[in-house]
């Protein structure tokens, strides 16, 4: 039997004395005619204490609701399969106050817009406000509002006050558990699905069950019931498997929210139709036409594929080239004659990494006479792979060098290359547009396959300053010094420097934080072992990003340097060890203004396929002699030296302190030297690099 407050108490908790004396009855859960447990104050509605008798608004109103639900907009997150946002005629986004909170409310059908207004300025009613808190906690709204202002004015006559709303507000959430809601939203069709399961009132648990045939899941209250935890399991992944006998999956899923000495929540089921087909065809989309001076660029991909990496074809004036050559099987099809119905002008391959998701189709260009390009590394591990297209395709292929320029015509592409992900991995940049393209580089902040992107073949440090020395040969590249749109293959929409600058600042809080600033993946959990670093929320910032797995949270640290002899390397701590990070006195990159640092290679690890892993001309942040030579003519140089750790005592460039990345102008005089000096977090490490200007 549903436990209801009573008309007394309901009167009390509304601090209204006589005004109210209706009464709304909360949802089972409770044991009947237990005692209601005290009312208590809700920080979210504490704000509303200030000026209690002034009526609200119905925008303002509705904001209560969604600040306490934390919901989320459609605006606020990247998913190429999300619905769209329904909203009001007389709400705009960015214009009318709270349209976030009135578009999302109607989202969530606590309003309706059967007439296509909502009159954000108007006054709430009462009893409206009643129905929508009875909508948005599940709790059956019982008899109502009796007469409070008298004069035979109806039970839902007058404005809902600050006063009232704080009051009924604080009462329901003290009292029921909030439904749990999920992210990412329901009902949508996808080829993945990643959901996090939660619920807004603190310390509930939440219990849940979930089919995927269809089929209804059983009562998460019963003995089949899951508890959820967010940190300890990361996200649902709802996928059609590569072994699926059909194609797409119906996962439904049964959830409900319980706390101890409150009442459950109502069981809510949501579901998501996971399509993925066993067969596919390759689709391809116009994302950028060409003009005189920019190039047309086409996305690719096959709905069949598993991990979903879009390959693209970008043509200029005189010839186009293929990044990546996609994940489904080159005998199941054919991405050949598609790429050669866009070509109007002969083509190339450019091979980003040799895994297989973005590596399939080589063999079928390969085969018919179009040139690959791919770097050393991965051309060596081609030709070591078992299969025998990649063999094949290996051997057809021509190596491509970090910071060669390819020629389209009225663009030039320059092909820069970065471990980490593989040890040879390349990206592209279109050097008049500014546009990056990368092959699993620049991470994946599309929501449905959060956290795939792992750099493990480099220590965090040291790529850290790779990352910082290839955005610096972007910047040098493009034709206007800027990096305007950065493209991974797993990423649903381009992104621009905000996103990079996330996933810099996810290896940068390692170093500067060390491991205290990991959790658990978002993939698995802390059940899975595996840490990640994260800056943003995935559902609540278009550019967070996450990279890991860093390595498992039942291991020491090791993903930081030490010494080994292993490699080249010159490396003397390990900065692994208990609160190693604090001892940081090295560089992590130098740019210069009106000359070039001459660079030595940066080893990272032992050769592979008979290869070294190796980058020529590099700064390694544990070299501590370098040559600059000046541009002629040039008088003067300026130095932006940036030290590893944000945190470091010191940072002087001939003995004067400078900040992180400031600039110093030094007489471009051959001969003449530039000491640097880099004093550790802790003062325990100094460092000490000789710059000198050569002719």
């Amino acid at each position: 039997m549903a436990a209801k407050i009573s008309r007394r108490a309901f009167g009390q908790a509304l601090a209204m004395q006589a005004a109210w004396t209706g009464t709304v009855g909360l949802a089972a859960g409770a044991k009947a005619g237990a005692a209601a447990a005290p009312v208590e104050e809700v920080a979210a509605y504490a704000d509303l204490r200030a000026n209690p008798r002034a009526a609200l608004k119905r925008g303002e109103f509705i904001a209560l609701i969604t600040d306490y639900f934390q919901w989320v907009h459609s605006s606020q997150y990247i998913d190429a399969y999300k619905s769209v946002q329904p909203t009001f005629a007389d709400v705009t986004l960015g214009v009318t106050p709270h349209a976030r909170e009135i578009e999302m409310a109607l989202e969530e059908a606590l309003v309706s817009n059967a007439d296509g207004y909502f009159h954000p300025d108007q006054p709430m009613s009462r009893a409206e406000a009643a129905a929508i808190v009875a909508k948005a906690f599940g709790v059956p709204l019982a008899e109502g509002y009796a007469p409070g202002a008298g004069g035979g004015k109806s039970p839902g006559d007058g404005a809902i006050t600050r006063g009232e709303a704080r009051a009924v507000l604080t009462a329901v959430t003290s009292r029921s558990v909030a439904p749990p809601q999920v992210m990412c939203k329901a009902g949508t069709t996808a080829p993945r699905r990643y959901v996090r399961i939660s619920t807004p009132t603190p310390g509930a648990t939440i219990h849940y069950t979930v089919t995927f045939d269809g089929s209804e899941p059983p009562d998460p209250t019963g003995p089949a019931g899951l508890v959820y935890d967010f940190t300890a399991d990361g996200v649902l992944q709802f996928v059609n498997p590569l072994n699926s006998t059909t194609d797409f999956r119906l996962y439904r899923l049964k959830a409900v929210a319980r706390k101890p000495g409150m009442i459950d929540s109502p069981v809510r089921e949501f579901q998501w139709n996971i399509v993925r087909p066993r067969s596919g065809e390759f689709q391809a989309k116009l994302v950028h036409a060409a003009t005189a001076t920019t190039p047309a660029v086409w996305k690719i991909h096959n709905p069949a594929e598993y991990f979903q990496a879009n390959a693209y074809y970008i043509e200029g004036s005189q010839r186009g080239l293929l990044f990546d050559a996609g994940e489904y099987g080159y005998q199941k099809g054919n991405l050949k004659p598609l790429v050669d119905s866009l070509a109007t002008k002969p083509y190339d391959v450019v091979l980003g990494h040799s895994h297989p998701d973005h590596a399939e189709q080589i063999h079928n260009f390969t085969s018919a006479g179009v040139t690959l390009h791919l770097s050393a590394l991965e051309r060596a591990g081609l030709l070591a792979s078992n299969r025998k297209d990649f063999q094949a395709a290996g051997n057809a292929a021509r190596v491509l060098e970090d910071g060669q320029v390819l020629d389209l015509g009225n663009v030039q592409v320059t092909a820069w290359q970065i471990p980490g992900h593989t040890n040879g991995l390349t990206t592209i940049i279109v050097n008049q547009t500014g546009w990056v393209y990368g092959s699993d580089m620049w991470g994946c902040n599309r929501p449905h396959t959060a956290d795939t992107t792992q750099y493990q073949g480099v220590k965090v440090d040291l790529f850290l300053s790779l990352v910082q020395q290839i955005l610096a040969n972007y910047r040098r590249s493009s034709a206007g010094g800027r990096i305007n749109e950065v493209t991974n293959a797993h990423q649903e929409a381009a992104v621009g420097m905000q996103c990079i600058r996330n996933f810099e600042r996810c290896f940068q809080q390692l170093i500067d934080e060390g491991n205290s600033i990991a959790r658990p993946s978002i993939r698995g959990g802390a059940k899975g072992g595996d840490r990640m670093s994260m800056v943003g929320d995935m559902w609540r910032d278009r550019n967070w990003m996450a990279i890991g797995p860093i390595g498992k949270h039942a291991s020491p640290v090791d993903y930081l340097s030490k010494p080994t002899t292993a490699w080249p390397c010159g490396v003397t701590i390990d900065y692994n060890v208990p609160d190693g990070f604090r001892k940081y006195s090295v560089l992590s990159n130098i740019e210069i203004d009106g000359g070039v640092l001459l660079g030595v290679d940066v080893h990272w690890n032992a050769p592979a396929n008979g290869v070294a892993n190796r980058q020529a001309n590099k700064f390694d942040p544990w070299t501590y002699d370098y040559r600059i030579r000046a541009a002629p003519g040039v008088r003067s140089l300026a130095l932006r030296p940036r030290a590893l750790s944000n945190h470091i005592r010191s940072l002087k460039v001939n003995q004067v302190a400078v900040r992180q990345a400031e600039a110093v102008t030094v007489p471009a005089a051959i001969g003449s030297e530039v000491r640097i000096e880099v004093v550790s977090p802790d003062g325990s490490s100094t460092s000490v690099y000789t710059f000198t200007l050569a002719g």
